[in-house]
């Protein structure tokens, strides 16, 4: 028996709403193990371990296997070792039928870790008769979890938070400082500080590893290192970092005294023992060259890029007085990271213990303490609908915070430029003090690696429901998919989006969060879910002839017309029509008025700069080019009636798909844009572990089966001359659809043939 793979859930999941421990095992020769050979080692487990017959296997539930055993021994180890949780489940994996998945609940992650593997290596060795040691490795956790374990005034502060309904977060497992609540709403809690302000920014700011955890929490670059509090591990950290390396006491505290320079082990040795006279733990970093620059704490935002990274770190830390010292690369001055932070030392006179309900009470009760969250997921049309929600949050005044594919925007600033969908990203916006409001762009991959970063959002959106991503990650089919998306909704506490059009979502409509509203948005006024939903009295935002409307049991009235919302062309982008409606849907749940929604979906733009390949237009000598991201069946057939709707000349389309699709998805992608295209030429782009061009292949075989003639279906290897040969293939008039990952490639096709226009989109996409 052995481990294939082991994940964290630090959220609410597909399992529970807690964190849990995600294991998957190979049962190996143990699948087809005789009853009575289980329940021996069952036996033998109770009497190595005699709690676990009191708790968790007694009786034997029904159909059990060793997978079994494992899940609720993983519970008990958790139990004595100090770390207590009561959820387990198994169920059969894809793949060889010997392969289980096993999810157990946690407090502790590095405890649960620990936890597990000693189960599974406790029945395999009593199962096959081998030699094992209990006895060490249980005294390993046990010290192991002392190490982790909080107090019991913390412990009481946490369950009494629970209780009223405040989220909790525990910023790092090597320290016991605790977020309770969300955004500007946040106090943060630690039993050896006075918390007598909302931030503790003065103590922390004492303590170097917690201002590094802060800072890195909040995607603020800082030297590469960590703290700790032995010679060994200090040569391991320093061997790992190379070069030269700055040690400095742990605690701030001690000023300058004890920070060195140095390099090599001997080195290294000798200043560890200088800043260790200062206090038990050491850090070191990297020593990080280039200029310098001091930033006072507490400053305004405005200024240049240092100005408002040294703002952002203030922010972060709770610091109103002092200062944040950068190093730069003064050819680069964007890649700076904070090397010191400097305070006042924290006016201890003034601090003074606080009672748990009295801190409590400052920390607020249930939505006093949580900043408003709208969490938007679907197969198609997430990053639109999450940047028009921001953009019209942003424009009515909120604070706003958004994570999305392009990256984690703070106040309208990039603090993060990548895929940003999942837990790191979102705790990142929930965890910033200048955040009144967050928008999270949540993808079905996310969910499934790390679980959520709330556990409860104010609005949860499904847009649609299609075949994407299929086969990977334990989701084969669309019923699957589903399951994974509405976790958003049965998470929102104030209302669910859902799209009445989508058999899918309507089906979530039965198990959305108790006491939050439904809220459909459709593009069909005779929709039957809809008319059933507004014959019970509930609120909709709809299409009506050629406006976005509100209706509910009373009546309906007009939002505004589509025509007047850029992203649409005119009303010819149907699909952003549906992430319009949506958009608004989720802001009318928000509590947004009318007014402020209307001027939100008014002034969104979906272009170059703020929403790159999203429906981005150029015009190209009498043609027009659409770029967009579209990589399933469903968004390439969006497109298609979009571009249609836009000329009455020929639609040429430059297509692609990744290569982790399944061959029916990528051959079903061919026949659809087969169908909508009147030419097309099909280019190989992320092949993902298939043979190259196998990808391309598939998806030409999908367009000719659609198609009576082969003349006009195309393959070409590299994008860019995919691009060429369609620019060759169009007339003015015509539109020409570029579905990828990359506008320079559009912009390098383009040199040759059309300099002028060449220059213009790269001057847009800067």
């Amino acid at each position: 028996m052995k481990i294939l793979r082991q994940r964290l859930l630090r959220g609410a999941n597909l399992y529970a709403r807690f964190p849990c421990i995600l294991g998957l095992i190979d049962l190996e020769d143990l699948e087809l193990a005789p009853p009575s050979d289980l329940l021996s080692v069952v036996e033998r487990l109770h009497a190595l371990v005699p709690t676990l017959r009191e708790r968790c296997l007694a009786p034997l539930p029904p159909g059990f296997d060793a997978g079994t055993v494992i899940a609720h021994l993983t519970l008990e180890l958790q139990c004595l070792a100090g770390a207590p949780a009561e959820f387990c489940d198994t169920s059969l994996a894809e793949g060889p039928s010997s392969l289980r998945r096993v999810v157990c609940a946690y407090q502790i992650e590095h405890i649960a870790q620990s936890a597990f593997s000693l189960a599974v290596y406790l029945v395999d060795a009593l199962a096959h008769g081998l030699p094992f040691d209990y006895a060490t490795p249980f005294d390993q956790l046990v010290r192991q979890s002392e190490s982790y374990r909080i107090d019991p005034l913390t412990a009481a502060v946490l369950a009494a938070a629970h209780k009223r309904g405040i989220p909790a977060n525990r910023i790092t497992e090597h320290d016991a400082l605790y977020q309770l609540g969300t955004g500007s709403r946040q106090r943060r809690y630690h039993p050896r500080l006075p918390n007598d302000t909302p931030l503790m920014g003065p103590w922390i700011a004492q303590d170097r590893q917690l201002t590094r955890a802060l800072l890195d929490e909040a995607c603020i670059p800082i030297p590469q290192g960590g703290t700790v509090d032995n010679l060994d591990d200090a040569l391991r950290v320093a061997r790992r970092l190379g070069e030269r390396v700055l040690v400095m006491p742990g605690d701030a505290g001690a000023g300058d005294g004890g920070i060195s320079e140095c390099s090599g082990d001997r080195e290294l040795a000798q200043a560890f023992a200088a800043a260790r006279q200062f206090g038990r733990r050491v850090t070191i970093e990297r020593l990080v060259a280039g200029a310098r620059y001091v930033g006072e704490a507490g400053a305004s935002s405005a200024g240049d890029g240092l100005a408002a990274l040294c703002a952002r770190a203030s922010a972060k830390l709770g610091l109103e007085q002092g200062a944040i010292e950068l190093a730069y690369d003064e050819a680069d001055p964007g890649a700076a990271s904070v090397i010191a932070v400097k305070a006042p030392p924290p006016l201890r006179g003034h601090a003074r213990d606080i009672e748990v309900d009295e801190f409590l009470d400052m920390a607020g009760a249930g939505d006093a303490a949580r900043i408003p969250v709208i969490a938007v997921t679907g197969t198609n049309g997430k990053t639109t609908t999450t940047l028009m929600i921001a953009h019209a949050a942003a424009l009515a005044g909120r604070r706003t915070g958004h994570a999305s594919t392009h990256g984690i925007f703070i106040g309208g600033s990039m603090v993060a430029e990548d895929d940003c969908t999942g837990y790191w990203s979102h705790r990142a916006v929930l965890s910033a003090p200048e955040v009144d409001m967050a928008v999270l762009e949540t993808a079905r991959g996310g969910i499934l690696k790390r679980g959520l970063a709330y556990d409860q959002c104010t609005v949860g959106v499904v847009l649609n429901v299609s075949d994407d991503h299929l086969g990977m990650e334990g989701v084969d089919t669309l019923e699957q998919l589903a399951r994974v998306k509405e976790l958003i909704v049965a998470c929102a506490s104030g209302a669910a989006v859902l799209n009445a059009d989508d058999e899918h979502c309507v089906a979530m409509a039965r198990r959305i969060g108790h006491g939050a509203e439904l809220i459909y948005f459709s593009l069909d006024p005779a929709n039957p879910a809809l008319r059933d939903h507004l014959g019970g009295g509930g609120r909709a935002l709809v299409l009506d002839g050629a406006s976005m409307v509100v209706a509910d049991g009373a009546g309906k009235r007009i939002l505004i017309g589509v025509a007047d919302i850029p992203c649409t062309l005119g009303g010819r982008a149907r699909y952003n029509i549906a992430n319009s409606l949506a958009a608004a849907a989720a802001l009318l749940g928000a509590g947004f008025h009318d007014a402020e929604i209307v001027a939100g979906l008014a002034s969104f733009v979906s272009d170059i700069q703020s929403n790159p390949l999203r429906t981005n237009l150029f015009h190209v000598r009498g043609m027009t080019v659409i770029a967009d991201y579209a990589h399933n069946a469903a968004a390439y057939a969006a497109l298609a009636e979009a571009a249609r709707a836009m000329t009455r000349g020929a639609v040429v389309g430059v297509v692609t798909s990744p290569g982790d699709r399944r061959d029916e998805e990528l051959h079903r992608t061919g026949r659809i844009c087969g169908m909508g295209f009147d030419k097309l030429v099909v280019y190989e782009s992320a092949s993902r572990g298939r043979v190259y061009g196998q990808a391309a292949a598939i998806i030409r075989q999908g367009a000719l089966s659609a198609r009576a003639s082969a003349d006009a279906v195309e393959g070409v290897d590299d994008r860019v001359l995919a691009l060429r040969r369609a620019f060759a293939l169009c007339s003015p008039g015509d539109v020409l659809v570029y579905c990828g990952t990359s506008v320079g490639a559009l912009v390098e096709a383009l040199e040759p043939i059309d300099p002028q226009a060449a220059r213009a989109i790269a001057g847009q996409a800067s």
